[in-house]
């Protein structure tokens, strides 16, 4: 695997997704993996560095906090940028490759986001619209997830959980206005492809706080204080006891005695 130094030259520094005809039909709906897929279903899953020389005679480069360590480099070719190496944080260390097509627009930005000057997530952007983030999520260097997206929203996930090199979940987000919900599917039984069974909808009621139960169509609202059952008015109340007198069943109430 091709590593790529993150680190500046400085004293200071040394879901889930669906059945097998969701998961094609989404397919053709978005732009499809550039990493390669052999016949055996494994993927490339290694993290590889585009060039980008900032180190060239024609780069400019900016230093922002005037500590002498440039944290923007913008390298060009025949006058036109072509890549930019970022510190966004100003430690010293990259945090981003960003590179750009003949249009000046995006097209690709490699992001360091634990600073060990390897890339966590390689950004692929058509027109300046993101379209996939390939990224590596469990620390050993490999990319093990695909995020796919429609109009800069993500709408489908492919993952490999067990670092086969081979996608065993995939992740239909089925709700644009809440990107917490998923529909999960995994595959249980090796065969490459999504199990029916293993279907799961994470913003199902049994994965969050369960819905108020509505009363039933054409029910009636409980009948008012001081209303019978059926809307008549309620019987009157039995009349008062003369004041001092004693309730009609205390004879039947045990004797409470009282303290001293």
């Amino acid at each position: 695997m091709t590593r790529f130094p993150l680190t500046w030259p400085s004293p200071r520094c040394s879901l889930v997704g669906l059945l097998s005809m969701l998961v094609a039909a989404c397919a053709s709906s978005t732009p499809a993996t550039p990493r390669a897929k052999s016949a055996a279903g494994e993927r490339d899953t290694a993290i590889v560095h585009e060039p980008c020389d900032k180190d060239s005679a024609s780069a400019e480069k900016v230093d922002v906090n005037g500590d002498g360590i440039p944290d923007i480099i913008h390298v060009k070719q025949d006058g036109r940028e072509v890549c930019r190496v970022v510190d966004l944080n100003l430690d010293g260390a990259i945090d981003a490759f960003i590179y750009y097509d003949a249009t000046g627009a995006e097209r690709r930005r490699e992001s360091d986001f634990d600073r060990d000057g390897r890339a966590d997530e390689i950004a692929h952007y058509e027109r300046g619209v993101v379209v996939l983030k390939e990224r590596e999520t469990n620390f050993d260097d490999k990319i093990d997830t695909w995020d796919f997206y429609e109009g800069s929203r993500l709408v489908r996930r492919e993952r490999d959980s067990d670092g086969d090199q081979i996608v065993d979940q995939w992740w239909q987000f089925n709700n644009p206005n809440d990107e917490r919900c998923a529909i999960v599917a995994t595959d249980q039984n090796a065969d490459g492809k999504p199990d029916p069974t293993s279907v799961v909808d994470l913003c199902a009621e049994s994965y969050g706080a369960p819905k108020p139960i509505a009363p039933p169509p054409g029910s009636a609202a409980p009948p008012a204080a001081g209303a019978s059952a059926a809307g008549q008015p309620a019987a009157p109340a039995a009349s008062a006891a003369p004041a001092g007198s004693a309730p009609a069943d205390a004879a039947s109430q045990p004797d409470v005695k009282k303290g001293p």
